[in-house]
């Protein structure tokens, strides 16, 4: 008997174009969700009646399942569930979800504030998505997944920020979302063209994510639907 685990990853890890068109198709299902829910979420409302409508969104959008977290800035577990923690405003919502389409995830994580932003979490969201943009531009063909974790807890230092995440982002495909390669410390995976890569450097509450995909001319952008260039301001 060999472990065939490596070859197997290897296999999988570059996507083929109609791959690729799936999981753009569950890139926008999950971004439309997003973009009808966060409009509705209202100083009062729990953390888990916006995750069940987040979740109902996808379904109804055609999602085979979809699953991830929705938490108030004040909630320190993020990854503890959703609670009755309610908002209040002034809070940030922050995500991590996936929704699956014909057995390809859609995986990326949005903010949004309620009310106009503070300068402080302005700042805050302008730091963690300059270093996400950053750290999208290294992942091309070639590139080391080691060497692009490094280089986002160099960027968070320079902010007086410690990463602590064991990983930067991580590669997507059927049936689960988070597959090799990992980007990690320590990682020797070297980047192809045509990897798909769940790119997701945060910090805390912060919590930017998107897809691209590996291209030499630098890397494609797949979930689009939802812009990130400001903070999403719920009024």
């Amino acid at each position: 008997m060999v472990d065939c685990t490596r070859m197997m990853d290897e296999v999988r890890w570059v996507k083929t174009p109609a791959e690729i068109t799936r999981l753009k198709k569950g890139a926008d299902l999950l971004d439309d969700a997003y973009l009808e829910v966060f409009p509705t979420i209202r100083p009062g409302d729990t953390e888990r009646a916006g995750h069940s409508r987040i979740i109902g969104s996808c379904l109804r959008r055609g999602a085979n399942w979809a699953h991830g977290i929705l938490n108030s800035s004040t909630n320190l577990i993020p990854y503890a569930g959703e609670s009755d923690t309610a908002f209040r405003r002034g809070d940030v919502v922050r995500t991590d979800y996936v929704a699956y389409v014909d057995g390809y995830p859609g995986h990326q994580s949005r903010n949004a504030v309620l009310g106009p932003p503070s300068p402080q979490q302005q700042r805050e969201y302008e730091i963690t998505r300059d270093i996400y943009r950053m750290t999208i531009d290294r992942c091309r063909p070639g590139a080391r997944a080691g060497d692009v974790y490094e280089f986002v807890v160099k960027e968070f230092g320079k902010h007086g920020w410690t990463y602590n995440t064991a990983l930067v982002g991580h590669g997507v495909g059927c049936w689960w979302h988070q597959q090799e390669p990992v980007l990690a410390r320590g990682s020797e995976v070297v980047l192809e063209e045509g990897m798909v890569l769940a790119l997701e450097p945060h910090k805390d509450y912060w919590h930017i994510q998107d897809m691209v995909v590996v291209r030499a001319g630098g890397p494609e952008l797949i979930s689009d639907k939802f812009s990130t260039d400001q903070m999403f301001v719920i009024q």
